[in-house]
């Protein structure tokens, strides 16, 4: 139903006044499926098979109680092609599909048995079917034996009532005038009212009918009554049941339930005070085609049953009396005339004669409300946990599977192989597990192969560019000495003004410049060594310190300071101090600066100054 309902909302947009009317009609019955359709519940087919008539309803709800949706009928003359038309039928009423089937059948008939075995301890239904099937095949061979070539003819509607009576006619015409007797179907082939083959079908269904099937379909209930048994079983042959099955399941339909025709059409819709103990008995005089069947009824359930064909004879009151003469002791009883077909149309008149010859109340069930209850009563039939009337379940007929040695046996297999392959199974599950393990083990190993590759690749690159490292350091050095060494020699040249000022500075009245060497015989000097006279040596060390403190702006430092007694060019006696002028860089003595410092707080060159005297090495 959702899906149905998705459909129609995915579906194109109406483009005029008529499809939207359209689209809202068919809304209005979806809503109302939906509402008489509970969640989880679907529809069952019920169907009632006549010779030559398939009538159909669908019903709603589940178990006994439900709507009926829809209904169609069919005249095909088969089984197969008359459901394929009520289908056909309910399909342009409805959008459900049943899958579940409830079938009355004319040829399923019922009987009342005489079996002896108590319905409170009924045998197993093997042994309950053979005691039936003795029961069963004289009912089947006398219902049988009332179809006539012209009576299966009329039922399938290869002819009419009256055709049929004119055959009858000129057949008692023929042997008045001492012709030649002809068969029933050999005159309607003279009159040209059927064809070969039509008639070549009814006689094949005739012998159907009349030669019993080696086994018998059967289905049964029973109840205590007047403290004996009654048992109430219906039976059909297994090639016409089989029939059925085989036409529903082309369909995908599933025989549920099968039922008699014969009992189910005077059955109440609703039992009612019926049903009641100590209610009037009914007697239901069921007119069916070719048969008349009398059904005995106290508290709503079936007590005797008698049936009589009619054998082309017109429906009388005398045999209609003679045949429910013994039931109506009971003041109280109730006469219905239950009309099944149209056909009868002189049930009315034969409901009054009833009443005048029985002095019982007689009722007059026409075929609409026959039909109109007989849906209720067939779901009532099929559905209800304690049936009273016999019916065929499909579930029922295949029994239990384990009381079949055979399939024991197969079970058994079965779980043998089961356990088999479960221990199969266990075993591939340890073994895949285990072949997991060593492929993860294997991996592991691999990858810690790839590392060790990969470190010993990095190991050798890494040496490898660590001996480049070293070769281009030593390429490197000599370059990287020269820069300095030029360095440092331009730094003197341009601090050489700058140095010269400084030591005039340092120069006070306790020390004597004598000289200023070169460490190198040209001008490329990196350092200067300076060589003055004190008279004392804490002037001498004074001296020291001043000019220390002056080339320090300059970025130079007082290295390798020497004082020594010796006496002056007048003869007295000093102490003669000697030391180093060298950049910061060399960390001799002083604290180190770059040239670049010693540019930024060099003083401004002096117009004048001392140059350098002769030179001399370094020590």
């Amino acid at each position: 139903m959702k899906r149905l309902l998705g459909k129609l909302r995915r579906g194109k947009p109406a483009r005029s006044v008529a499809g939207k009317a359209r689209t809202g009609t068919w809304r209005e019955r979806l809503s109302g499926l939906r509402r008489r359709l509970t969640p989880g519940e679907k529809p069952r087919l019920l169907l009632a098979w006549d010779f030559g008539q398939l009538e159909a309803a669908l019903l709603s709800g589940k178990g006994e109680s439900g709507e009926v949706l829809a209904t169609a009928s069919s005249r095909q003359a088969s089984f197969a092609a008359a459901l394929d038309e009520v289908l056909a039928a309910l399909a342009r009423q409805t959008l459900l599909e049943p899958r579940r089937v409830v079938l009355a059948a004319r040829a399923l008939q019922p009987a009342i048995a005489r079996l002896p075995v108590s319905p409170e301890k009924p045998r197993p239904a093997a042994q309950m079917r053979e005691l039936l099937q003795s029961e069963l095949e004289p009912v089947l061979a006398e219902f049988g034996a009332i179809w006539s070539v012209g009576a299966l003819l009329e039922a399938n509607g290869y002819i009419s009532p009256q055709q049929r009576q004119q055959i009858l006619a000129h057949e008692v015409a023929r042997r008045e005038q001492r012709l030649p007797p002809l068969r029933f179907g050999e005159l309607a082939l003279d009159m040209e009212l059927i064809e070969r083959e039509t008639l070549d079908r009814c006689i094949e269904e005739q012998q159907a009918l009349q030669h019993l099937d080696a086994t018998i379909v059967s289905g049964w209930c029973g109840r205590i009554v007047e403290e004996r048994p009654l048992w109430l079983a219906c039976g059909v042959g297994s090639s016409s049941y089989r029939e059925w099955q085989e036409a529903l399941a082309e369909h995908k339909l599933r025989l549920e339930a099968c039922l008699p025709l014969a009992w189910l059409v005077s059955e109440a819709a609703s039992p009612g005070s019926a049903s009641e103990p100590g209610a009037a008995a009914t007697i239901a005089l069921e007119l069916h085609r070719e048969e008349v069947v009398a059904v005995h009824r106290q508290a709503g359930q079936v007590l005797e049953t008698r049936n009589e064909g009619r054998m082309e004879r017109a429906l009388q009151t005398d045999w209609l009396c003679r045949l429910i003469a013994d039931w109506g002791g009971d003041t109280r009883t109730q006469l219905e005339l239950v009309c099944v077909y149209p056909e009868d149309a002189g049930a009315a008149a034969l409901c009054d004669e009833l009443l005048l010859c029985t002095g019982h109340p007689t009722r007059l069930r026409q075929p609409q409300e026959v039909w109109r209850d007989f849906w209720p009563a067939l779901a009532r039939a099929a559905f209800s946990r304690t049936p009273q009337l016999p019916r065929i379940v499909d579930r029922e007929l295949r029994g239990s599977p384990w009381k079949d040695h055979d399939v024991r046996r197969l079970a058994a297999l079965g779980l043998v192989v089961v356990v088999l392959a479960g221990i199969e199974g266990v075993q591939q599950f340890s073994l895949q597990r285990l072949d997991a393990q060593l492929e993860e083990r294997a991996r592991v190993d691999r990858e810690k192969s790839l590392n060790s590759q990969r470190e010993a690749t990095f190991n050798s690159e890494l040496k490898a560019l660590a001996s480049d490292l070293e070769s281009s350091r030593k390429q490197l050095e000599p370059l990287l000495n020269d820069r300095e060494r030029l360095s440092t020699i331009t730094a003197m040249r341009h601090n050489l003004p700058d140095l010269l000022l400084a030591l005039a500075q340092a120069v006070g009245g306790d020390a004597v410049l004598e000289g200023l060497r070169n460490s190198k015989q040209s001008s490329n000097a990196s350092s200067m060594q300076v060589v003055a006279w004190s008279p004392s040596y804490t002037a001498a060390q004074d001296f020291v310190n001043r000019t220390a403190e002056l080339t320090g702006a300059l970025g130079y430092g007082v290295a390798q300071t020497e004082i020594v007694e010796r006496k002056g060019r007048n003869g007295r006696s000093g102490h003669e101090v000697s030391f180093w002028l060298v950049l910061d860089g060399d960390d001799l003595e002083g604290e180190a600066r770059t040239p670049e410092a010693s540019r930024r707080a060099a003083p401004p060159a002096p117009s004048t100054g001392i140059s350098a005297v002769t030179p001399a090495s370094r020590p």
